[in-house]
């Protein structure tokens, strides 16, 4: 498997599959890109139809998106041991996933991800 992935200092979404992949344990290997240059756009038009990081290729399959990563490592390889398994537990951590995920436009515009700040 294939991680491509921007800086982790100051891509937050690249940073979370990152994580993921870390911590499951699933081996892969990592692409890093220099965000915003035309080498990370190239590296990335045979990859993702978005240009977009992060990315996985696992044999075939190309997938975009942290959080769709994610949850193909967790069905794919974690027999979906990543969420609790309690269904209201699952229930709420989705739902805090998916707003850290869509939300917060106002915060991310004035404080952008820079973890060494």
């Amino acid at each position: 498997m294939e991680l491509f992935i921007g800086n982790k200092n100051y891509s937050s979404w690249s940073l979370r599959a990152w994580l993921m992949l870390a911590r499951s344990g699933v081996k892969f290997n990592e692409t890093k890109l220099a965000l915003d240059t035309p080498d990370f756009y190239s590296a990335l038009s045979s990859v993702t139809p978005i240009g977009k990081v992060p990315c996985i290729i696992d044999g075939d399959l190309h997938v975009w998106d942290s959080l769709a990563i994610c949850e193909y490592i967790n069905d794919a390889y974690l027999s979906g041991s990543a969420w609790p398994a309690s269904i209201a537990e699952r229930a709420k951590a989705r739902a805090l996933a998916a707003e850290m995920h869509s939300g917060f436009g106002g915060l991310r515009n004035e404080m952008p991800m820079n973890i060494r700040a």
